[in-house]
């Protein structure tokens, strides 16, 4: 998962991963974004374009793609619940 250091943080696009194992208990799923992944997408679409996308990243929130498909990727945006320690 890739933790935004600032709202608008470009290094989603290079340090955003695939997530393939169930997510740990740690963390909740707030949102979830549809996202072109060619590069050809225009606004008025259903998959929000990079830009569109990079306008709905905010500061300490957790990002990481959880589906593919041909042209469009799913991301999962997160926050990490604080667990009380016993």
């Amino acid at each position: 998962m890739f933790k935004a250091k600032k709202d608008m943080d470009r290094d989603v696009f290079q340090k955003m991963k695939m997530f393939t194992d169930d997510l740990p208990e740690q963390f909740k799923e707030v949102d979830s974004h549809f996202v072109d992944s060619s590069g050809f997408g225009v606004k008025g679409e259903p998959a929000l374009t990079a830009d569109e996308f990079l306008e709905k990243v905010k500061a300490g929130r957790f990002y990481t793609i959880t589906d593919v498909g041909l042209f469009q990727v799913h991301v999962g945006e997160y926050v990490k619940i604080k667990t009380e320690k016993v």
